[in-house]
């Protein structure tokens, strides 16, 4: 026999070999998945500033990359029940102290982290919301809408929804308009809770009490007061006489609101 036969069948021996070795590699192996570990440990805030060489706003986007990519690696996704959610929690906290004038954070956690059926980690969610909410630069108030919502909705805790739509309703804004509804979330809520009179006394109070709302929004607190609350439409027409007596007080001349329609 040739060296060259010699060669090529060595080859092929070898080849053999090799497919035998990867066929028994993959068939011992197909089942091992790479491990989530989990939720990584939270660092101190000094800590999380060495992580970004001393700049806060890198430390920043680490971590909020860290979470925006939690659990989902290897083609793989981690279930919501999984998550450590108090050391989510103490991220968020981490985070929002790190660039408190970012949205990022309390986007994942409102839309992402909220979807939890967990009613504890949903609390979790709702502590966190409840607390970036108040800061009155931009528009951070639509976290305390969403705060309220999650409270109302996944815990079934009107109060604390209540707690924190006062607190909303209450608001004064740097640099940016709060919507009527949700100056007026209280009422709704209260509605739903089945007091009337509060509701009624808060939607009133909007009414006379500010004179910036367009008048398309104080036909709806009109007509909600008659259509939601019960109140007698006379009732209403003296509440609206007197915020235009009040108006033209302010303002030195009348306005004439047009009249809801009916449904």
């Amino acid at each position: 026999m040739s060296v060259v036969k010699k060669s090529k069948r060595r080859n092929n021996y070898l080849l053999v070999l090799a497919l035998a070795l990867n066929i028994c590699f993959w068939f011992g192996s197909s089942d091992i998945y790479a491990k989530w570990a989990g939720v990584p440990p939270v660092p101190t805030h000094n800590g999380a500033i060495m992580m970004g060489l001393g700049d806060p706003e890198l430390s920043f986007r680490l971590g909020a990359i860290t979470l925006q990519n939690l659990g989902d690696g290897g083609g793989r996704v981690t279930p919501m029940r999984d998550y450590d959610y108090k050391a989510l929690g103490e991220w968020f906290f981490l985070l929002n102290s790190l660039d408190p004038a970012s949205d990022h954070v309390p986007m994942l956690a409102a839309y992402y982290f909220g979807g939890t059926r967990v009613p504890s980690d949903v609390a979790v969610v709702v502590d966190y919301l409840s607390q970036v909410g108040l800061n009155p630069a931009g528009v951070k108030w639509r976290w305390l809408v969403h705060a309220s919502f999650l409270a109302r909705h996944r815990l079934h805790d009107t109060d604390r929804a209540l707690d924190i739509a006062y607190k909303l309703s209450k608001m004064r804004l740097a640099d940016d308009v709060m919507p009527l509804w949700a100056r007026q979330m209280p009422a709704f809520l209260l509605t739903e809770k089945g007091d009337r009179e509060a509701a009624r006394q808060i939607t009133e109070g909007l009414i006379l009490s500010s004179h910036a709302f367009d008048p398309n929004e104080v036909n709806f607190m009109r007509s909600y007061l008659v259509e939601q609350l019960g109140v007698d439409p006379g009732e209403v027409e003296a509440i609206m006489q007197e915020r235009a007596k009040s108006e033209e007080a302010i303002t030195g001349r009348s306005r004439t609101l047009p009249a809801p329609q009916p449904e």
